[in-house]
């Protein structure tokens, strides 16, 4: 399996805003060393993961260059009391690759978590982890923390990765640590060092469902994309529009199963200026046309629409656009 392979979005993690912020928090605290902690929520019937609470490193928990392991004590207690106070679940872990550039699990990352399903009879396991990379701003210690979703199953020699569906505001678990003793109220403490809003990570939401058009598509119903032609023609778009532009990606929607792709285009690279372009696909493209909205503003439909040159026409009225623009 390729690298493009085994990195694939296939499924979404849900999480509170905030618990991003103490994320970015904790990691900024330690810019040359890893650190991390763990993550406590439930499952859907999707099998997705939901995070209800970000745990932090404890106060003995182990800061290395290429290694971090957290205080058993502190695990422990919080797993008891989030258990038996909320029903939450131990679900995953996360940690932080601080500057070495490495946004996804190490090998010995995957070693751990495997040995962990198996030793443990684990169904599934999330694991997150976390980038700094500084800021070219002129300002020292100010960094972006990217954050990466991964799920690993005992079923699959490879992980999986995912987007973010970030919901808004605080956790509701967050909120509950009135009434608990000065042991329990520990678990919920912050970064030192604040909170930080300083997170970037790839997001999606609950409506979106990505595509893997490297693999077979499940058929419903006889949809252009799951027949033979519509595979060839899904490809050759893909393969057309990763080289011309930015951030492209396939979804499609799980109440009408229509697919959509979208992709941003930089128009200016003095400022930075970027577009970012949606076209929907109907059910029975290419016979209909696709409707086309740039920064979230419709765009004329197509004109004189000829099934048998689809993406063609496509690229024409991305380029009919900023002829008009310049004009």
């Amino acid at each position: 399996m390729t690298s493009n392979q085994k990195h694939l979005n296939q499924f979404k993690t849900l999480i509170y805003e905030e618990e991003l912020d103490n994320i970015a928090g904790w990691v900024e605290e330690y810019p040359h060393l890893e650190t991390g902690g763990d993550l406590f929520g439930f499952w859907t019937y999707s099998g997705f993961p939901v995070v209800q609470f970000v745990l932090g490193p404890g106060k003995t928990s182990k800061h290395n260059t290429t290694s971090f392991f957290q205080d058993t004590e502190h695990l422990i207690k919080a797993g008891e009391t989030l258990r038996n106070k909320h029903g939450l679940q131990h679900i995953g872990a996360w940690h932080s690759h601080h500057q070495m550039d490495l946004a996804q699990p190490s090998g010995g990352d995957e070693r751990t978590v495997f040995n962990a399903l198996r030793q443990y009879s684990l169904p599934r396991f999330l694991l997150c982890i976390a980038n700094l990379h500084p800021e070219s701003t002129g300002h020292r210690n100010k960094y972006t923390v990217n954050i990466g979703c991964f799920l690993f199953s005992p079923s699959s020699p490879q992980y999986q990765t995912g987007s973010w569906v970030v919901l808004p505001g605080k956790s509701p678990i967050r909120n509950s640590s009135w009434g608990m003793n000065r042991n329990e109220k520990e678990i919920f403490s912050l970064p030192n060092r604040g909170t930080k809003k300083s997170w970037d990570v790839p997001q999606t939401t609950l409506e979106e469902q990505p595509l893997v058009t490297t693999e077979p598509l499940e058929r419903s119903e006889e949809l252009w994309y799951t027949l033979p032609q519509g595979q060839a023609l899904l490809k050759n778009l893909q393969d057309r529009f990763q080289t011309k532009f930015q951030n492209f990606k396939i979804s499609r929607k799980h109440s009408t199963q229509e697919m959509y792709i979208s992709f941003e285009f930089n128009i200016n690279q003095n400022n930075n200026q970027v577009d970012k372009w949606r076209i929907d696909f109907p059910n029975d493209f290419p016979q209909s046309l696709p409707s086309m909205e740039v920064n979230f503003k419709p765009c004329d439909l197509i004109t004189n629409w000829k099934p048998n040159a689809p993406i063609l026409q496509i690229e024409n009225k991305i380029e009919e656009h900023y002829t008009n623009v310049r004009n």
